[in-house]
């Protein structure tokens, strides 16, 4: 067998594998097109926690609930993998392989802004859990996803529904100053986890929502009035001098205790005359929303320039 003989079945084996070649009806045909990859979009956050991330609006019903555990004798806190009973079964048309979001009714939460307004209940999701068996009034079911524990006796269950996450947005500079954009504008009024310190991926609660004109996908700017950082002040703090005269003796002081380190016009003044909120604004990073309700929205931190905290506010970009 010639060399040219070989090359040619060697390149043709080489074609079939890659599947540019197919046998066609009237012998080897070339593929018309070349295989095409599936790009899929990345999303600005993940199914977990979507999820996981609670809410502030209306109680979760109570219609459904964990009600025991086959080791409750010694162990009334559920994880992934327990297995537990729920106190409906066939006659409230559950079914077997249904998914159910475990969620607890915590209580009402106020407005930062207005502590007369209650803006709903907050809610956890706690975890996801899958039916294994139903009976006639009762149902057993394993969990399968935890997101915070324990889950325990007496949680509720609502039906689990997949819902879409909102792709991520090509990635642009974030800056530390901006001024307004005239847009809806609320504040974060409390996170998950009750935390008060907020970093990225961190989830949010914040006081507007649908009836503002908030939709799952907007993105808001998260921000801070100018001289409106949270600082804490000490009592050590009135140890220090008040003010310095800028000399080390009493020599070359004057009478209007003028000072070559201090300006001659105080800062309550030039506040005075130039108020804070005419000037440009600290921006802390951005947060993405993930779910509406009326008057309250959940928001994921996408980016932050520096450490945000519960009380900082949001604008609509």
């Amino acid at each position: 067998m010639s060399r040219s003989v070989k090359t040619s079945i060697v390149a043709l084996l080489f074609a079939l594998v890659l599947g540019t070649v197919t046998f066609g009806t009237g012998g080897l045909t070339a593929s018309a097109q070349n295989p095409v990859e599936t790009v899929v979009p990345k999303t600005a956050t993940s199914e977990y926690t979507r999820a996981c991330a609670g809410y502030i609006g209306s109680p979760a019903s109570d219609e459904l609930q964990i009600v025991g555990s086959d080791r409750e004798s010694y162990n009334r806190e559920f994880t992934q993998g327990d297995l537990v009973f729920i106190g409906r079964g066939r006659d409230a048309n559950l079914q077997t392989g249904a998914e159910y979001q475990i969620m607890r009714n915590v209580g009402p939460v106020k407005d930062l802004a207005d502590k007369q307004r209650v803006l709903g209940t907050l809610v956890q999701e706690l975890g996801i859990l899958r039916i294994t068996e139903v009976r006639d009034s009762s149902a057993t079911a394993e969990i399968t996803t935890v997101c915070t524990g324990p889950i325990n006796l007496g949680d509720v269950l609502v039906p689990y529904e997949r819902k879409p996450i909102p792709p991520a947005r090509p990635y642009r500079p974030l800056s530390l100053v901006g001024a307004p954009t005239g847009r809806a504008n609320g504040l974060i009024t409390t996170a998950r986890f009750a935390r008060e310190q907020l970093a990225t991926n961190d989830v949010v609660y914040i006081n507007i929502g649908a009836d503002n004109g908030i939709k799952v996908g907007d993105y808001m700017t998260v921000y801070r009035p100018l001289a409106s950082d949270p600082i804490n002040k000490f009592r050590d703090d009135k140890v220090g001098q008040k003010r310095s005269g800028g000399f080390p003796s009493q020599r070359f002081d004057t009478r209007d205790n003028s000072s070559i380190a201090a300006s001659h016009k105080p800062y309550p003044k030039v506040v005075e005359e130039v108020p804070r909120n005419t000037l440009p604004r600290s921006l802390i990073g951005e947060l993405i929303i993930i779910r509406t309700d009326a008057n309250t929205a959940v928001g994921v931190i996408t980016r932050t320039t520096r450490e945000a905290v519960i009380g900082d506010r949001v604008e609509l970009q």
